[in-house]
């Protein structure tokens, strides 16, 4: 039993990751459409930078907690103390990336209230 749910917890964590990188690909593409739209209103006063940048980090945000997640259900799986001491390393720099995202995405928030509506999301 303990060996069928190491595995499914292997599983989780690896499906974990794909949603991650497809929350990262799909925030990235986005992201460069907007960024397109934008650049082509090259005459508008407002493009809409900071809006765009709001949305892709909050949506990288969500791609690192997935991450987190992720390297906490591997370790759950062997818990050496080699693997706590890494998982420790990784979790303290994401937080520390998850907390710049929030802080960067609170100080564009104002910015994306003034934002025309065809860039709120």
């Amino acid at each position: 039993m303990e060996q069928f749910l190491a595995v499914w917890t292997v599983r989780i964590a690896e499906l974990t990751d794909a949603l991650a990188a497809i929350v990262i690909l799909l925030a990235s593409l986005e992201a460069a459409v907007r960024a397109g739209r934008a650049y082509l209103k090259f005459g508008a006063e407002n493009r809409g930078i900071q809006a765009i940048r709001f949305r892709f980090g909050r949506w990288l945000s969500l791609a690192l907690d997935f991450l987190i997640a992720s390297d906490v259900l591997r370790t759950s799986v062997s818990p050496s103390w080699t693997a706590i001491g890494q998982l420790g390393a990784i979790v303290a720099i994401r937080i520390v990336i998850t907390y710049a995202l929030g802080r960067e995405t609170g100080e564009l928030a104002p910015a994306v209230s003034d934002a025309p509506p065809a860039f709120k999301s």
